[in-house]
């Protein structure tokens, strides 16, 4: 099973000024790396293609849905620019060499209405994902759909509600993200819940409480790891943290404090976390 880290702890953009970086990632022992999805143009896509051929290294792409593009939404427009974006998203990937698309590419993040989800946005969601789909297949690119804690997002929180949906798509490119820091805020047996998601479960965030080191919060990672040793799991471990320096995410996930003493300690620590439970 693969291991990466999600660049996210230091950028929200893959530029040159971060390559040397991956050296280090290397050198730790990752198989891979997690890319913020953006605009590259071409050249760039050439500059990070060849920064991770000659590092050895594997990646996957992390996106996001905003309002503008929110596969939920009642206007028939906006779900077709979801639809858009979606197929945007792997577009990029194919460009990257990334394997796949990871994030909550299920409804635009933190947009609330005042109430739960609906059986009308599930139907809804189920119809942009799977047009989705056929476009994953073709450029044989995963798309790993990620429940969100109840202060993100109010469509998806629970593994359950992620198993539904997937079981609805039913594709094999398209399937759910187990994150340990929503996990740990919505499930009651984080490894059952694990063990819930049967096959559809196609990619795994290792990430704290606090989102800072692994195995400094209050995540159960016994539970966690047990329920993927006893799952049907056999995809990407990606430490996914983040600190309050990189603009544009730390307001996008509240991040108001670093919960880690370097950004070295997050990646070794939690590399060797991985790697006492899986390996």
């Amino acid at each position: 099973m693969p291991v990466g880290m999600n660049l996210y702890l230091w950028c929200n953009r893959l530029e040159p000024i971060h390559f040397p970086l991956l050296d280090a990632l290397k050198e730790a022992g990752f198989d891979g790396v997690e890319i913020p999805m953006s605009d590259y143009s071409s050249a760039e896509i050439a500059a990070i293609r060849s920064a991770l051929a000659t590092t050895g290294l594997r990646c996957t792409m992390a996106s996001i849905m905003h309002a503008e593009h929110n596969p939920i939404s009642p206007d028939a427009a906006v779900r077709a620019a979801a639809v858009d974006k979606l197929r945007a998203d792997i577009d990029m990937a194919v460009a990257l060499g990334a394997e796949s698309v990871v994030g909550p590419m299920h409804s635009a993040h933190k947009q609330f209405v005042g109430r739960g989800p609906n059986e009308q946005e599930f139907d809804l969601c189920v119809d942009v994902l799977r047009k989705s789909s056929v476009y994953a297949e073709e450029a044989d690119v995963v798309v790993a759909v990620e429940p969100l804690n109840r202060f993100e997002c109010y469509f998806l929180n629970s593994q359950a509600q992620g198993r539904a949906l997937a079981d609805a798509v039913d594709s094999s490119h398209v399937g759910i993200l187990y994150d340990t820091h929503h996990a740990n805020i919505e499930e009651i047996d984080m490894g059952a819940a694990v063990v819930g998601l049967g096959s559809r479960i196609n990619h795994f965030h290792v990430s704290e409480s606090h989102r800072g080191t692994p195995g400094t919060g209050t995540v159960d990672w016994s539970a966690a790891f047990a329920g993927v040793a006893a799952s049907e799991f056999d995809g990407w471990f990606v430490i996914e943290a983040f600190a309050g320096d990189v603009p544009g995410i730390a307001e996008a996930v509240n991040i108001w404090r670093d919960c880690f003493n370097n950004k070295e300690e997050v990646y070794r620590d939690g590399i060797a976390l991985i790697k006492q439970h899986l390996f």
